[in-house]
């Protein structure tokens, strides 16, 4: 008589162990999947930059074009692109190149052995509430920062 009363006070007890369980094991597959995107994010980014430094060390002088080459490798439009050539904006450098190189025959910013330096910043969302709160507890999104540096293969400087 004993040994029945025990196994009717312990019938609902792996019922509860599995419900306390899985709340963990959902929570902790949830975090997967969204630091697996995050790091699918990650790496879309820094294709999206290498593409835009491939082209830019051959057109140094495109820097819209650039730009538009790494923003076309990317899902969306809240990406920050920025373009430097040897810590001038791209846009700087090769204007002061074109002033420079017609009037006082100046070294070009923008020519053959100078860095050109691409970076992106994005924020990214975080899906699941729970963990939202540990990484990102502002809810502005987690940063995420990617930089190329590349040397320019032409044109030759003067």
């Amino acid at each position: 008589m004993k040994n029945q009363r025990v196994r009717i006070s312990e019938k609902g007890q792996s019922l509860m162990e599995l419900g306390l369980m899985m709340v963990f094991m959902l929570i902790l597959l949830a975090g997967v999947v969204d630091l697996g995107r995050m790091m699918y994010e990650y790496l879309t980014m820094r294709d999206a930059v290498q593409e835009g430094a491939g082209y830019g060390t051959i057109y140094p002088g495109y820097c819209n074009e650039i730009a538009a080459r790494v923003k076309d490798n990317l899902p969306d439009a809240n990406y920050t692109v920025a373009v430097t050539v040897d810590g001038l904006s791209c846009s700087a450098a090769y204007s002061a190149d074109a002033a420079a190189a017609l009037t006082y025959h100046l070294p070009s910013h923008a020519c053959s052995g100078k860095i050109l330096t691409i970076t992106l910043d994005h924020s990214f969302e975080v899906t699941m509430p729970m963990l939202g709160t540990f990484v990102d507890p502002e809810g502005d999104g987690v940063p995420m920062h990617v930089v190329i540096e590349d040397r320019i293969v032409r044109p030759e400087c003067q």
